[in-house]
């Protein structure tokens, strides 16, 4: 007897045209800590053994989608809907590349809170089960605009029905939009889903009747925590996820023994990196590659732009912005000031309202201050600007000229200071 290999391969519908969203960029590209929409469910799809190839459907701006997914992700293949007519549709679109699959995961491009673990269970209970077809759905305590699961009076899963057509109750089983099937079975029904003419989409939610009244075996696999099922249909459903997402960036922060003092007005990246015991006030926004060392406080009102690294020992207090800049350690550079293009020394003080000019209005400009540099409140400091260790500059200088080491400069613009000899 054949034994049966337990793989399924994972089609990921991304064709939509973010009608909801109301965005000129596709949705599943929409950034979302740091990276695309999209590349949550991809990077999670990869990892998992089970599945054994990953397509990808795509029809609105399918070019850049196709662009942005292969820079990353070689692994994938691409689909083309050439019409965006609803998930039935472009769940069909794969039929010619699917002839020797067994086993299907279908699967939402806009779900990126579902985690590893569940998407494992739940293919492994597709197979326990012997399902025909298998379906994630939760208990929403509040209300959601997800479709709604309808169950018989003996508690098989009968039907899904959108939101658009029934009144929606707090706490009920809903649709995550997460299923498996086994393939011949979809194919086989698919062509009998109606147009909806209200919508003018054909549902794939809508063969979990068909499948009912077959009488194939349809289970279902209740997550316990809801929000892994949410998907971002509209503005309003991205910010709760963008907010969900960044609560699990700062948890793992958490617990790498990072001080987070407000989780609710603290914004990272998905690979921002902070060591231990640094702290981090509230109202920081921190972007994509980001490094900051042990020992280091940040905020608050503080935002450190992408391509920065604060090394250990440093502070960035309030009011304060880091761009595409690396401060050494033992940095001091607590209030109103602007850093960017710039390698900063170690021990550098930088003093309140310091603001490096690095665009002349076509180009970025480079700047390096050195070791134990006192740069005074109020200093500009216009790049390309060399200043050497040791050096200080009075409070309301604009540097325009390269500074040496260990000299005072003052003035608009900064000359070298020279003391007056005693008589």
């Amino acid at each position: 007897m054949e034994t049966m290999v337990k793989k399924v391969t994972a089609v990921v519908l991304g064709a939509g045209k973010s009608k909801r969203t109301r965005t000129n960029v596709p949705k599943v590209l929409l950034d979302l800590g740091g990276k695309p929409l999209i590349f949550y469910i991809l990077e999670t799809l990869s990892s998992i053994k089970m599945i054994d190839e990953i397509f990808l459907v795509v029809g609105h701006k399918r070019e850049k989608i196709q662009q942005v997914v292969y820079r990353k992700f070689r692994n994938v293949r691409f689909v083309v809907q050439p019409r965006q007519n609803g998930t039935a549709k472009a769940v069909e679109a794969t039929k010619d590349f699917l002839k020797e699959k067994r086993n299907l995961l279908v699967i939402c491009g806009d779900t990126p809170l579902i985690r590893k673990d569940t998407l494992k269970k739940f293919i492994n209970f597709f197979f326990k089960k012997d399902a025909d077809c298998a379906i994630i759905t939760a208990l929403f305590k509040e209300k959601s605009d997800l479709g709604k699961v309808i169950r018989d009076s003996s508690n098989r899963i009968k039907a899904i029905i959108e939101k658009t057509n029934i009144k929606s109750r707090d706490n009920e089983e809903v649709n995550s939009g997460i299923y498996c099937f086994k393939k011949n079975f979809l194919f086989k029904e698919l062509s009998k889903i109606k147009l909806n003419k209200k919508k003018r989409e054909f549902f794939l939610t809508d063969i979990i009747n068909i499948f009912y009244n077959k009488g194939f075996k349809i289970e279902s696999f209740i997550v316990d925590d809801e929000e892994e099922i949410l998907g971002v249909n509209t503005q309003k459903n991205f910010a709760l996820v963008r907010k969900i997402i960044n609560q699990r960036f700062l948890e793992k922060l958490m617990s790498r023994g990072v001080s987070i003092v407000d989780p609710e007005t603290t914004f990272v990246s998905f690979d921002t990196k902070i060591g231990i015991n640094s702290i981090v006030y509230p109202f920081t926004f921190i972007e994509k590659n980001v490094i900051i060392g042990n020992n280091c406080v940040v905020g608050p009102f503080a935002h450190i732009r992408a391509h920065s690294k604060i090394e250990d020992n440093s502070k960035v207090g309030n009011f304060t912005e880091i761009n595409r800049s690396v401060l050494k350690k033992n940095v001091r550079m607590k209030h109103f000031s602007y850093i960017g293009d710039t390698t900063v020394g170690e021990a550098v003080n930088i003093g309140a309202g310091t603001v490096i000019a690095n665009y002349d209005g076509k180009r970025k400009h480079n700047t390096t201050i050195g070791k134990r540099a006192f740069i005074g409140s109020g200093t500009v400091i216009v790049a390309p600007a060399n200043i050497g260790e040791g050096a200080m500059t009075g409070a309301g200088s604009v540097v325009t000229k390269p500074v040496k080491s260990n000299t005072i400069v003052v003035g608009v613009p900064a000359r070298v200071f020279k003391r007056k000899k005693s008589k």
